[in-house]
């Protein structure tokens, strides 16, 4: 898993939405704003590998629920 971002792969193995989020800025170049303390001790296991910052939110959503917004380079992300 650590050397995933060597091959181009965004991987979560149980990894907090707060943690992931602080990924997801880097990989995604985006500044992320969980809104909610619930969602962001959310905790998900999964792997992407070309998928789109909309793609990857929306898969993480059918694990758990939340919405978000994106706005530019802005991501928010409520209950």
């Amino acid at each position: 898993m650590e050397t995933a971002w060597v091959y181009n792969k965004l991987v979560f193995d149980g990894e907090d939405f707060r943690q992931i989020s602080n990924e997801m800025e880097r990989w995604y170049n985006v500044k992320i704003t969980i809104h909610d303390n619930a969602v962001a001790s959310y905790r998900f296991h999964a792997k992407f590998e070309h998928e789109t910052i909309t793609e990857v939110l929306a898969a993480l959503q059918v694990s758990l629920p939340f919405t978000f917004k994106i706005n530019n380079n802005e991501v928010d992300i409520y209950k």
